[in-house]
């Protein structure tokens, strides 16, 4: 495993901790958010995908930015 792909894992990891520790589960995010399945807050959390509207909730919620390794180019907008 390359270093960067290291470091998202632990990022993901954390921030699943994260939520453990918040009482969070996919599918509050899921319902909160209004969303037909929990694949698409699943597959941000893996890293498999990068949802704006799943992000945003997480950092609303307090969850450190660094544990979602959110894309340089979301940022911006992920933070208003």
């Amino acid at each position: 495993m390359t270093n960067r792909a290291e470091n998202t894992r632990d990022a993901r990891i954390k921030a699943r901790v994260w939520m453990l520790n918040k009482n969070i589960r996919s599918v509050d995010i899921q319902r909160a958010l209004e969303m037909k399945s929990h694949n698409l807050v699943s597959e941000t959390m893996t890293g498999k995908r990068n949802n704006r509207r799943v992000l945003q909730y997480l950092v609303k919620r307090g969850c450190p930015v660094e544990y979602l390794d959110i894309p340089e180019k979301m940022r911006k907008e992920i933070m208003l």
